[in-house]
């Protein structure tokens, strides 16, 4: 009999492995049935993460100080990160908080995008990855100096889209790359199917497939000039960003605690890695 047992054991525990793999592996299963919920004591930028994708994986949220600023008025950058101006009430001592320490961990170690894209239905998901795609090439051919060549067969997991024009020619030169005529402007790891969600982070109402895009690169920060159905998420990565942030419809918002945001034009005056990439281009 405890043979027996044993043997069930085995078959229950290998069958529920195969399951989890399955709803983890398959990008357009769910990965989740839950709804978007948002958590009024949470930032903005943890419930776009938390409430999409259903952990944050080190992120935490920095309180913001009573009758703080959070403009570029009220901050100042210093070459080891965001530093509030003494006199001046900024957000610095949450933001000097949050330096490196609020970097998370792996997916959202590096550049996460999550789309909250209509759908009539649920199904065809296929369909929604490929609109996405399209809308991510209109919007570099509209907004860069860019031509769209092709999209190469993948390679190493990722899906490359590859371009020409000056604005290729200005990535390259500020990353250190070597020029060449093309180059991979916007490339990402195939996307999934996170959830269907009957709200957005930012209040619609309808019926949205939750896309999540778990290394999402666009050159000179293409990604603050996405609409509104693009949330990104940018990390502390290297000697870059020095705070982490979700940028949506032209606005960034860090992980303070509260109704925080700064404008893109705050986001180039405080940091200089966001003011050379993007700056390049307006």
């Amino acid at each position: 009999m405890k043979t027996l047992n044993k043997k069930l054991f085995t078959i229950s525990m290998v069958a529920s492995l195969l399951l989890a793999g399955c709803a983890s592996t398959d990008p357009y299963t769910p990965q989740s049935n839950d709804d978007f919920i948002y958590d009024p004591d949470a930032s903005f930028a943890m419930n776009v993460v938390e409430g999409s994708l259903g952990f944050h994986n080190g992120l935490r949220d920095a309180d913001k100080p009573e009758n703080s600023n959070i403009s570029s008025n009220g901050l100042d950058y210093a070459a080891d990160g965001i530093i509030g101006s003494a006199f001046g009430g900024g957000v610095g001592g949450a933001f000097l908080s949050m330096l490196g320490t609020n970097q998370a961990n792996k997916p959202l170690h590096t550049y996460y995008g999550i789309v909250y894209y209509p759908v009539a239905e649920k199904g065809n998901v296929q369909s929604v990855f490929d609109e996405i795609e399209s809308e991510l090439i209109q919007k570099a051919v509209s907004t860069r100096k860019l031509t769209f060549v092709e999209k190469p067969a993948d390679s190493k997991g990722y899906i490359k889209l590859k371009f020409n024009g000056d604005d290729c020619n200005k990535h390259q030169k500020l990353m250190g790359y070597k020029i060449e005529d093309t180059c991979n402007f916007i490339h990402y790891t195939p996307p999934k199917l996170l959830k269907y969600s009957t709200k957005t982070p930012t209040g619609q109402s309808g019926l949205y497939a939750v896309i999540g895009y778990e290394t999402f690169f666009t050159a000179t920060f293409l990604s603050l000039d996405l609409d509104e159905k693009f949330y990104v998420f940018s990390p502390v990565i290297r000697k870059r960003t020095k705070f982490p942030f979700i940028s949506n419809q032209g606005k960034i918002y860090p992980f303070v605690k509260g109704d925080n945001f700064l404008t893109i034009p705050d986001l180039m005056q405080i940091d200089p890695w966001v003011n050379a990439h993007y700056g390049t281009s307006k």
